[in-house]
């Protein structure tokens, strides 16, 4: 009798021991389907990036037209209308790519290496933008292009000293 209760205490002791085999089994496994679901939402996005990066050099000549456009096209009668169905294109068309994630990098005040590339350099307060020379964006929270900017500096370098930069390089470049 005492080899048939130590046999089922072994057994019972088997049985508990599986089930929390399987258990913890069940939870691996939801966490990687976790897992997965969030690497295929990150593909995704990422994905939608390299679209938006194509995109952006569109969206930047619909905003030159507009901008050039603005002071001489707006106020002709024959070109108003024209001009104004252009400027709801890019409207809508901002409203599209920010609908995807993508945002407008800020390029009032400070300059920021983290979202600005300065592509030059001329006399007003240090390390305020003075200039944008072309926007920036983030998608989802990420930069995915920074905005390049014109940077002031109190006592800019000579032209001639960032002409001769070593490796032939222009402070400009």
């Amino acid at each position: 009798m005492a080899k048939k209760t130590d046999k089922v205490q072994e057994l019972e002791q088997r049985i508990s021991d599986l089930e929390n085999q399987l258990k913890r089994a069940v939870a691996d496994y939801h966490n990687l389907e976790k897992r997965v679901a969030e690497g295929r939402s990150e593909l995704t996005k990422w994905g939608t990036g390299e679209l938006l990066v194509k995109l952006l050099p569109v969206l930047d000549h619909l905003e030159q037209v507009v901008d050039h456009g603005r002071p001489t096209l707006s106020e002709q009668n024959e070109s108003k209308g024209w001009f104004q169905g252009v400027e709801l294109a890019v409207k809508e068309f901002k409203g599209v790519l920010q609908s995807e994630g993508l945002s407008e990098i800020a390029t009032d005040g400070q300059f920021d290496p983290g979202l600005h590339e300065a592509v030059d350099i001329q006399e007003g307060d240090d390390n305020i933008i003075l200039r944008v020379v072309r926007r920036g964006y983030r998608l989802n929270g990420k930069v995915l292009r920074p905005a390049h900017v014109v940077v002031g500096r109190k006592n800019p370098p000579a032209m001639e000293e960032t002409e001769n930069l070593p490796g032939g390089e222009t402070q400009s470049e």
